[in-house]
């Protein structure tokens, strides 16, 4: 059975994130994995002859699995009144001592995960969405697409996704699996192009059409192609965002270098952090 996993800290973003993966579990017919992640050690000393196990690490696993349980109560009452015409998701929770990484490639290797959905901070930039080392690191690691979902934001459905390319291979397999998930949700992609100077310029318009007639071999009809002129592609994202209002904006993480020169220096990245448009980030193989 498909799974999304939500990954959780307790926070109120995270909580937030989790709500989503909840409906959206619904609607795809999967069920939902909450998990949380932390360390600690465990210290065993000789006492009376005898080991004991540190009362510290004691106390944080049974906190651990008491706030997790109490954050999965509440999430089934969101479950148990998702609309009969869905499938409503079974719910479970687990978590992991130790390496992040480690227990997130455990967790997938044993669970049918879709994908990870995850909050992102109020305070978080959109340079730390894309670099930063949490997200990094899950991105890496788990091999699946994340789902960064904005403090204060919430996401019950998905209708439209503007999905930026470069038209590279991995966003060709990307796409194919936004126009799979397309095909259960409904939603329209309108796959964008931010117009740069670049020396050789036929040899550019070859690659968008080799690209896009790759994609059609796929058939769905609910997929666009849009070039954005502009020499600030932050400005330009920015802008068509808030005209055309997506539910998600979808990038592949191999874009990270490409996009990272322009946000550094945009005057509108503030703007575009303004929108707190839900972030699809795919790994460069899904």
């Amino acid at each position: 059975m498909k799974t999304i996993l939500a990954l959780t800290d307790f926070s109120d973003n995270s909580v937030n994130a989790a709500n989503s993966a909840v409906l959206l579990a619904g609607k795809l017919h999967a069920n939902m994995l909450l998990y949380h992640n932390y360390e600690t050690i465990a210290i065993a000393s000789t006492f009376s002859g005898g080991p004991y196990v540190d009362e510290e690490f004691f106390l944080a696993t049974t906190e651990t699995k008491k706030k997790l349980d109490h954050q999965l109560n509440a999430l089934q009452y969101i479950a148990d009144d998702i609309d009969k015409s869905y499938r409503k998701p079974t719910l479970k929770g687990l978590s992991g001592d130790g390496n992040l990484e480690d227990n997130l490639k455990q967790v997938i290797d044993e669970n049918q995960i879709e994908f990870i959905t995850m909050g992102a901070p109020s305070s978080t930039s959109i340079d730390h969405l894309f670099f930063g080392s949490e997200t990094n690191k899950i991105i890496r690691h788990a091999q699946k697409p994340v789902l960064v979902i904005p403090a204060n934001g919430a996401l019950a459905d998905i209708k439209n996704v503007v999905f930026a390319t470069t038209f590279d291979e991995p966003d060709i397999q990307a796409l194919h699996y936004l126009i799979n998930l397309g095909k259960t949700f409904h939603f329209s992609i309108e796959v964008v192009h931010v117009n740069q100077q670049v020396k050789d310029k036929q040899q550019q318009i070859e690659k968008e059409a080799a690209f896009q007639k790759h994609i059609a071999k796929f058939g769905y009809d609910k997929i666009s192609f849009r070039n954005l002129g502009g020499h600030d592609v932050a400005d330009r994202l920015h802008r068509h965002c808030a005209e055309v209002k997506p539910d998600i904006l979808a990038v592949v993480h191999h874009q990270h270098s490409f996009f990272r020169r322009y946000f550094e220096h945009s005057t509108t990245k503030d703007a575009l952090e303004d929108l707190k448009l839900p972030l699809f980030i795919f790994p460069t193989t899904v």
